[in-house]
């Protein structure tokens, strides 16, 4: 962004020089530095023309209402669910049978690859690739 800055920077003036009888101050290092480009101010920006008239905010369309998910997905979420707060529990001192934590286990790997079986196959054709401005 900044690699050919040099090139099309304008120049700033060069300082003047000192003479012999006005010794160096920090009036002269304040006034370089106030006009080199790289610490002013840019200028303000100008404001864009607008046709006259008062414009309405912008107000998007509602989103249609989500679909229920069937009863793989349920299954899948309620595995996950399980072996999450078996966990939590067990972080926060709670003691369970042995078999509890192999089903935990069993039932968070049925639980992912039933929601991983779950997704599309495909994206569809008005996909986009991302955000659009």
């Amino acid at each position: 962004m900044v690699a050919g800055y040099h090139l099309t920077a304008d120049r700033p003036d060069p300082l003047p020089a000192a003479s012999a009888e006005a010794p160096q101050s920090a009036e002269a290092d304040e006034s370089w530095a106030d006009q080199h480009p790289l610490f002013a101010f840019p200028p303000p920006a100008v404001e864009q023309r607008r046709e006259p008239g008062p414009h309405p905010p912008y107000v998007p369309e509602p989103l249609p209402p989500m679909s229920r998910p069937g009863l793989p997905v349920l299954l899948g979420v309620v595995g996950i669910a399980y072996a999450v707060l078996l966990v939590v529990a067990a972080t926060f001192g709670l003691r369970f049978p042995t078999w509890a934590g192999w089903l935990a286990v069993g039932s968070f790997l049925t639980g992912f690859g039933i929601l991983l079986t779950q997704l599309p196959r495909q994206r569809p054709p008005d996909a986009g690739d991302g955000a659009v401005l």
